[in-house]
């Protein structure tokens, strides 16, 4: 019986051994390994509260010297990652570049020596080695940043994966697209944590109406007309819905061809004359005609993001900023707060703040900087009467218009009086006072528990 035993034993090693040997053979000579990227949770709708972490799987490629490749979750916050394992081990990978835009991340793998084989992304190599075929410019459905991509004949996985030619990387395959290497090139080469890739500033349409092309023929001939300028981003205060734009960067729009004409303007406006994709910050020349006169409108390139929107898509560094008083739980209108009422948000959310997220987010306004909402109204003794409240814009306090939560919070603590009177949309209207404000920030405390109530001196 001993006997048996320790044959049982020895078998149950030996097959471990040679799983794991194996396992590190295939890792070693695959172009790709499997990853899973953990990221932070973040509630726009309890802040104060630290979400749960959760996980996405994925392929990522080794790009040499430990560092690798991947494309994970955009508009998320990714922690860290771990490589696929079938011991204990599981290698970790640190990850030290992130595009909120695309998903593309670079990542370091730390204290492992269990690499996969090193792949190639030099221009050379990939020129040599890839086929080219029809290219278009594109955005992926959780993105706004066009990408240069080729068209696959056939559609391939949702999720993101690599193609290769022997060692050699052709591109990232999505759905029926090919995004070529040089991107993943550029996004190596960039600088920082945060990496993204230019975005013009403004949208375009080429496609003239009958009565718009035959109004703009007569001085100028053709031209496309911009449809959305960005703040932020592009020339916003400078470039408007409705100006054609006849010239880039020395270049005239008067020969393009209908038929590619989008990707030629892309092309001018994201790319220098050798076909390199530019760097944020390069300069652009616009020639615009305007109320017929022509103009020279001259900005830098930069990337997407809706910081400085009238409603970001989220808030800035996904850290979604509050200010609780009165138990009046305050914050800024985001269109990632909507979002959290579930896939049915335009039905089950305050119909005043979704119309607002869809017809003004990208918006300049003269006097608001964001807008600010009453969340929700945590029950307490010294509230009651106000605990309906919900969703409701914050016009004035103390007759004062509210143009951002750091405004509130400064009129909040400097101001010299003994009340505030908080009026709402709908003409809903709270009055406390100053005393009333520091026992509601006890009894808050004492019975949810909430230690921080504000995170705006972070």
């Amino acid at each position: 019986m001993p006997i048996m035993k320790s044959k049982m034993i020895l078998f149950i090693f030996v097959f471990f051994l040679i799983q794991n040997l194996l396992y590190a053979y295939e890792i070693e000579n695959s172009n790709s390994v499997d990853i899973q990227v953990s990221f932070q949770k973040i509630s726009h709708q309890n802040p104060w509260l630290v979400g749960e972490p959760f996980s996405k799987k994925g392929k990522a490629i080794h790009l040499g010297k430990g560092q690798f490749f991947t494309v994970t979750l955009a508009a998320q916050k990714p922690l860290l990652a771990e490589m696929d394992s079938y011991d204990y081990s599981v290698p970790k990978l640190k990850i030290t570049a992130y595009d909120p835009e695309t998903g593309f991340t670079l990542l370091q793998a730390i204290d492992t020596d269990r690499l996969s084989k090193q792949v190639f992304i030099d221009e050379k190599s990939v020129q040599k080695s890839c086929r080219s075929g029809k290219t278009r410019y594109v955005s992926l459905p959780f993105s706004k940043t066009p990408l240069k991509a080729f068209l696959l004949e056939k559609k391939e996985s949702d999720e993101p994966n690599f193609s290769f030619q022997n060692s050699v990387v052709c591109g990232i395959t999505y759905q029926d697209l090919l995004i070529p290497t040089e991107y993943i090139r550029f996004f190596l080469n960039g600088n920082g944590y945060f990496r993204s890739f230019p975005h013009p500033g403004w949208m375009y349409d080429v496609q003239l109406t009958p009565s718009e092309r035959a109004y703009y023929s007569r001085d100028i001939g053709r031209g496309i007309l911009v449809t959305d300028s960005f703040p932020g981003i592009g020339p916003a205060y400078s470039l408007f819905p409705g100006d054609l734009v006849i010239g880039i960067n020395g270049v005239t729009l008067q020969n393009l061809k209908d038929w590619d004409k989008y990707d030629r303007v892309m092309d001018l406006i994201l790319r220098d004359a050798k076909g390199q994709l530019k760097k944020a910050g390069a300069k652009t020349n616009l020639i615009v005609y305007r109320n017929h006169q022509k103009l020279l409108v001259s900005y830098p390139l930069g990337v997407y993001k809706t910081d400085h929107f009238l409603i970001p898509e989220q808030a800035p560094n996904r850290n979604p900023v509050y200010l609780i008083v009165g138990g009046f739980f305050f914050t800024e209108l985001t269109g990632s707060y909507i979002k959290e009422f579930g896939s049915e948000y335009r039905v089950k959310s305050e119909k005043k703040l979704v119309y607002l997220t869809d017809f003004y987010q990208k918006k300049t306004h003269p006097i608001r900087e964001r807008i600010v909402i009453l969340s929700r109204v945590f029950p307490l003794d010294g509230n009651v009467g106000y605990q309906d409240f919900q969703d409701l814009i914050l016009e004035t306090v103390n007759g004062a218009r509210i143009t951002s939560l750091e405004q509130l919070k400064t009129k909040m603590d400097r101001e010299d009086t003994n009340s505030f009177a908080f009026e709402f949309s709908g003409g809903k209207i709270a009055i406390f006072s100053r005393r009333d404000i520091v026992d509601l920030k006890t009894e808050l405390q004492n019975i949810y528990k909430i230690d921080r109530i504000q995170n705006l001196e972070e």
